[in-house]
């Protein structure tokens, strides 16, 4: 099974509210980007690596297939960049190719390399901001996991499936968070 040849791509998305319709919306306040007015601004950081055991090359992407970031066809995509790769040699971009897509390349990525991306768009809704892509052969994957409380009880989910952990366990973790490693916050899910 270890020796099985797997190509994986694995992602994390982890995204910041910068501006919102309750700050946009006070008197004085006008925000614009390329002379046009926004009022919500989301900078999403995005983590793409190579998870499986062979190296991934452009050309393992079906025809119109290829790696992209979208939000809901409602929203737009301001910008996108490169913050980092891991390996000058992975030769990863990103470009806006509409108003809700941003089409990731690179030349190759080979196990554990990857990039980090920051894309600035106007969806609120974390859950809206998708990859997609067909890999022959693989797979892609969210790795992304989100904590939030519901009816007093600590939830872990990715997307998929949910984790309920009692109330006792978030209050002892809430009080050594640096000492395990763990940003929490509570929030109710609505």
């Amino acid at each position: 099974i270890k020796d099985r040849k797997r190509k994986i791509i694995c992602y994390y998305i982890s995204s910041n509210v910068l501006l919102d319709n309750a700050i946009s919306c006070i008197e004085g306040i006008k925000v614009l980007f390329h002379n046009k007015e926004v009022h919500t601004v989301v900078v999403s950081t995005i983590k793409i690596w190579n998870g499986g055991n062979e190296i991934i090359e452009a050309s393992d992407f079906y025809p119109k297939k290829d790696l992209k970031v979208s939000v809901p066809n409602s929203e737009k995509i301001l910008a996108a960049n490169i913050v980092e790769q891991k390996e000058s040699t992975c030769k990863a971009e990103i470009r806006i190719v509409s108003e809700n897509e941003a089409l990731f390349t690179f030349y190759c990525l080979e196990p554990k390399q990857g990039a980090i991306i920051n894309i600035y768009h106007t969806n609120i809704n974390e859950k809206g901001t998708n990859i997609d892509g067909k890999i022959k052969g693989g797979k892609i994957i969210n790795k992304s996991v989100e904590m939030f409380i519901v009816e007093g009880e600590l939830v872990v989910s990715n997307g998929k499936y949910n984790i309920s952990i009692g109330s006792n366990l978030f209050d002892m973790l809430s009080i050594f968070p640096r000492i395990m490693g763990v940003n929490i916050s509570k929030r109710i899910k609505k």
